[in-house]
């Protein structure tokens, strides 16, 4: 029987393959360790130092030192800049991780206002450039670094899937453009988290414990749309008041350790005023989905978060915005529970997480996939529906300014031999 040889492009997919699973091992042990030292080092501190007057001179003391790291090295930009460097340069150097690993695992220590995604997502992005190289893929230079950048949210949060989406949404205005890298990132999403998971166990990922709502029903899936409506306007005022952090640093034009040190003031203050502004959110959603909350202190304290998160960045400290975008919209969910009577407020909550991140980002998808895994499957079907109707009603908001559309043709990662 003659044996029918496999197309070269067949084989070049496979290929590459196998190293966006490679890519997502080497993902995963990196994002294994990073967590481990991060949560050990913030168990560590906070169980010594447990008043929270504290967090105002330890969140100095941190802007401190990441301002002399990044004066010593050099500051690598915000979510917006890793965009805008995907699109232009369709990679991520290595020396990037030089000042954001110890930068970010400072910043959470310390009680900033966003996550360890945003370390993770360019650390598999360098990686993601670097395997490229390695294995002589060089016309997938773009998709191994986008694969990267999946993998590192994905295996950090514990969430492949919605991970892997993300960074496949989020470059664009409104839509998926990059299809090619589909497979590639979801294979490099799921090798990073099931590493980690080998190396760390369930335990090292965080779940927010929401009682479940399933099934649907019609008025279940009402309420979720009108909290997806509901988010639209807290969107638009967040991202006016992030602009407006932004437009403040730059006016004042000072050296970054300067920025560092003013925005390690702000956040150690607001932590001490408002306790559950302080953190990236992760930790604090279970808090907060306790309910016992008046509504004058979830309205104070997503103010304060708002203010804390565009502090965080404008302030140079490093770090990403998905999950403190979700718990703003937690608390978006639950003040709409107690002023509209029969609104439950878990529905609410969990409407309010994937609706708020969806108009801020343009990210639909992802966002109703991230707050589904993090409460552990608790209502897929109201929480996409939030989600879909808070990015279909709403305007283009803008938060990041570098999306943008791509500019290669189909099948560019391909040899034309």
């Amino acid at each position: 029987m003659e044996r029918v040889p496999i197309p070269l492009r067949e084989r070049e997919f496979h290929h590459l393959l196998v190293v966006a699973a490679v890519l997502g091992v080497g993902v995963g042990v990196v994002a294994t360790a990073f967590r481990v030292v991060w949560l050990a080092l913030k168990h560590l501190l906070w169980s010594t130092l447990t008043a929270t007057y504290w967090r105002v001179p330890v969140s100095i003391a941190a802007g401190v030192l990441i301002g002399a790291v990044l004066y010593s090295t050099f500051y690598p930009g915000a979510l917006s800049a890793l965009v805008q460097q995907f699109h232009g340069e369709g990679r991520v150097e290595l020396a990037d991780n030089v000042p954001i690993i110890p930068v970010g695992l400072v910043g959470l220590v310390a009680g900033q206002n966003a996550g360890p995604e945003g370390v993770m997502s360019v650390v598999g992005g360098s990686f993601g450039t670097y395997v490229s190289e390695l294995f002589g893929f060089d016309n997938s230079t773009k998709l191994l670094t986008l694969a990267g950048m999946g993998a590192g949210f994905g295996a950090i949060l514990g969430a492949p899937i919605g991970g892997a989406l993300l960074w496949l949404e989020l470059p664009h205005e409104r839509g998926l453009e990059y299809y090619e890298a589909i497979i590639p990132t979801f294979v490099a999403s799921f090798a990073g988290y099931l590493t980690e998971v080998a190396l760390g166990g369930m335990r090292l990922f965080p779940v927010w414990q929401t009682a479940s709502i399933v099934p649907p029903t019609l008025p279940k899936l009402g309420w979720a749309a009108a909290v997806g409506v509901l988010c639209i306007p807290f969107g638009l005022v967040y991202s006016e008041a992030f602009s407006l952090v932004g437009r403040a640093f730059r006016r004042l034009s000072v050296a970054v350790y300067v920025r560092t040190t003013l925005a390690g003031a702000v956040i150690g203050v607001l932590g001490w005023l408002v306790p559950l502004s302080y953190f990236y959110g992760g930790a604090k959603m279970n808090a907060l989905l306790g309910g016992g909350f008046t509504l004058q202190t979830l309205l104070v304290t997503l103010a304060a978060v708002m203010v804390a998160a565009g502090v965080t960045i404008h302030g140079n400290w490093i770090g990403g915005l998905i999950v403190p975008h979700m718990f703003m919209g937690a608390l978006v969910g639950q003040a709409a529970a107690l002023v509209v009577p029969g609104l439950p407020p878990v529905l609410a909550s969990l409407a309010g997480m994937a609706a708020f991140n969806s108009v801020v980002t343009g990210t639909p998808l992802s966002s109703a996939l991230i707050a589904i895994a993090l409460t552990d499957g608790a209502s897929i079907t109201p929480v996409f529906l939030a989600s879909l109707v808070a990015f279909t009603a709403s305007p283009s908001v803008r938060f990041l300014e570098a999306v943008g559309p791509r500019s290669e043709s189909p099948g560019f990662h391909v040899s034309d031999e």
